[in-house]
This record gives C-alpha cells, sequence and structure tokens, in this order.
C-alpha cells in the first residue's frame, strides 16, 4: 500500500490454518508455522530454545534513492521470494509496469528443504509455465534440471505490487491474477 503522503506499507497476512494443536500436555498452542522447524541436529532451522522457524513470509519494501519505490507481496509459501524476485525484476530490468510484471511467466524451484509438511528436498527441481516455450524448457532440461511444466497461470504465488515515483506522486499497482489478487486505489 502507498498513500497520497507517500507512506508504504507491506504485509503478507498468512499462516492462520486450522486447527492448531496443542503440544502433548503442556498447554502451549503450535502454530501453523512452527511446521516449518526441523528435528534434524544441526540444521539450521532445529528447533531449540529461543529460535524462531524461518518462515517463508516476505512482505517486501523497495527504496530507490533512499525514497518509497515499491511494496510488494504475495500468498505462496516457499515460492513466495522467487515470485517477488521476479516480479521485481520484471519491473526493473525488464521496464514491465506493475501488472505485465505479476502477469508475466514465472518459474520456481524446490531445490531447497521445504519448510512445511514433510519438509521435502527435490534437488534440481525446476517448474516452468508451458508460455515460456519448448526451447527454453528442452534447454533448461540440457542444463541438467529436472523440469515439471506446468499450466499457464498455475504457481502458487500471486504477487501484489505497488510502485510509486514521489516526483510525480505517480502510484501504479498490479494485481497477479493467479489467486484473485486486487488492484485498487481512491
Amino acid at each position: 500500500m502507498i498513500d497520497a503522503a507517500g507512506n508504504v506499507f507491506s504485509a503478507t497476512p498468512s499462516g492462520a490454518w486450522l486447527p492448531s494443536f496443542i503440544a502433548g500436555g503442556t498447554g502451549i498452542p503450535i502454530s501453523s508455522r512452527m511446521q516449518s522447524f526441523l528435528l534434524t541436529p544441526g540444521h539450521p532451522n532445529e528447533l531449540k530454545p529461543g529460535k524462531r522457524p524461518r518462515i517463508t513470509l516476505s512482505p517486501t519494501l523497495v527504496l530507490k534513492e533512499g525514497q518509497p519505490f515499491a511494496a510488494l507481496s504475495t500468498p505462496g509459501g516457499d515460492n513466495q521470494d522467487q515470485a517477488l524476485t521476479q516480479a521485481l525484476l520484471n519491473v526493473i530490468e525488464f521496464g514491465m509496469n506493475p501488472q505485465e510484471a505479476v502477469e508475466a511467466a514465472r518459474f520456481d524451484t524446490a531445490h531447497f528443504v521445504s519448510s512445511f509438511a514433510d519438509h521435502r528436498f527435490s534437488p534440481g527441481s525446476l517448474s516452468l509455465e508451458k508460455r515460456f516455450g519448448e526451447q527454453v524448457i528442452e534447454e533448461m532440461k540440457r542444463r541438467g534440471h529436472k523440469v515439471g511444466v506446468i499450466e499457464n497461470f498455475a504457481p502458487t504465488s500471486a504477487p501484489t505490487i505497488v510502485i510509486y515515483d514521489p516526483k510525480t506522486r505517480l502510484i501504479q499497482a498490479g494485481a497477479d491474477v493467479r489467486r484473485g489478487r486486487y488492484a485498487m486505489g481512491w
């Protein structure tokens, strides 16, 4: 969100899955985000006193020359940072407007230990939307990726992005169609 005065805010409302459960007879409720802890000794995300789990929530604020430039956020678990990076690069590096940036073809990988459920590790995995085209898909396979081709607009992340120009006070927004996102102004 960016208001008329240039105040910027970003949030990722998530993690309220129910039911929560109680840890044994302790009376301590375990939030859905605590499933991100691992019981593997020595792992950076090991469950220990005083630690917080690695979480996927990534509300993002971007400054340009010390001034607010963008606010981004998305749902989507482990794909959040991947989708936000692609959307932001689409604006900064490829000159897309915010709506084009969030609707562009995306890829994601699970080449890391998953934050959720069984903490699966899928080395070399790469999911590409069909619209990347056969040439890109085959090149990624040639480079050794385990490519999965997914339907267009199928990734679980669905960024929203707001761009602000403090000189002109122009505010532009984009909302990904993948999961019912909306951009509004008033």
